[in-house]
């Protein structure tokens, strides 16, 4: 299959297979961004799919028998309408009849794109635990970003994933109110989290790329980031704040300076103390989370 760009996937989905779908993002503004800058969005034709399958169904044989779970890949796949990924989750199947879950990222407002029927019919195709970038509770910081919605979207597309069936995984940042603002957006984070009730929170700390609006913002002193302590202490707040003994908390990425991994009803104690452990060695570390180059 011919794919323009880099295929992109959460890291919890590294045993997935993977089945590109889109190109692109929608949105492709976000400030801290740089993945799909140069790649216009573009829904695959269904025969490329097809032809990708098959290679599948070529090389792996019998194997395609043990794959129950299917990644979307794109920057936001369900843009596409209820119907396109109908169609291609009734492709999918056709060659990997085992296939029961579909995940891919989405944002607020394609969620809010579809009806409730729509959501319901997705929901029962299953397409689930969809990865959406909240990054933030608090609504001046999701302007500056240029996320193209509000805390309210959110919460209120959320609930109209839960009430259809459909799980999300939230994507958090820390760092994104700057310095000296960690503690509250850690309050305003937690509080919409609580509300919404993830299954997941995938969690990194945000890093001005070369190229992106973050990093001129940073360079020109429109935006001072917060220090690497505080960052920590954003996320030990944040930690602290979750009430949601079910959800899997994952800060475990590359650029997250802590790693962290566990439920959050009986690994909470745990991550807190190694918060606690990193906080203590925080000045020695030499982080510099501006100019980086590479992506997210």
């Amino acid at each position: 299959m011919e794919y323009n760009g880099t295929v992109y996937r959460p890291p919890l989905e590294a045993w997935t297979y993977l089945l590109p779908v889109t190109e692109g993002c929608t949105h492709n503004s976000c400030a801290f961004c740089n993945m799909f800058r140069d790649i216009p969005f573009r829904m695959l034709p269904l025969e490329a799919l097809e032809a990708h399958l098959e290679e599948t169904e070529q090389s792996m044989g019998g194997a395609c028998g043990r794959i129950d779970r299917v990644y979307f890949v794109g920057g936001d796949p369900f843009a596409l309408s209820a119907g396109h990924l109908l169609k291609r989750v009734e492709l999918v199947r056709r060659h990997l009849p085992n296939a029961v879950t579909f995940t891919m990222y989405a944002r607020t407002n394609n969620v809010a794109s579809k009806n409730e029927a729509d959501l319901k019919a997705l929901a029962e195709a299953g397409v689930n635990d969809l990865y959406l970038g909240v990054e933030s509770g608090l609504d001046d910081v999701l302007l500056r970003l240029d996320k193209g919605y509000t805390t309210e979207e959110t919460k209120v597309q959320c609930l109209r994933l839960a009430d259809a069936g459909i799980r999300h995984c939230d994507l958090i940042m820390f760092g994104t109110a700057g310095k000296g603002r960690g503690g509250e957006c850690a309050e305003a984070t937690a509080m919409l989290e609580n509300e919404t009730k993830p299954s997941r929170i995938l969690a990194t700390t945000m890093t001005a790329f070369v190229g992106t609006k973050l990093d001129r913002d940073i360079i020109s002193g429109a935006f001072h980031p917060a220090s690497e302590r505080e960052n920590l202490e954003e996320e030990k707040t944040l930690v602290e704040r979750l009430d949601l003994p079910e959800c899997w908390f994952w800060a475990a990425h590359p650029l997250d300076s802590v790693s962290l991994s566990g439920r959050l009803g009986t690994d909470k104690v745990k991550m807190l103390d190694q918060l606690e452990r990193g906080l203590a060695h925080v000045d020695e570390w030499g982080i510099d989370r501006t100019s980086r180059s590479g992506t997210l």
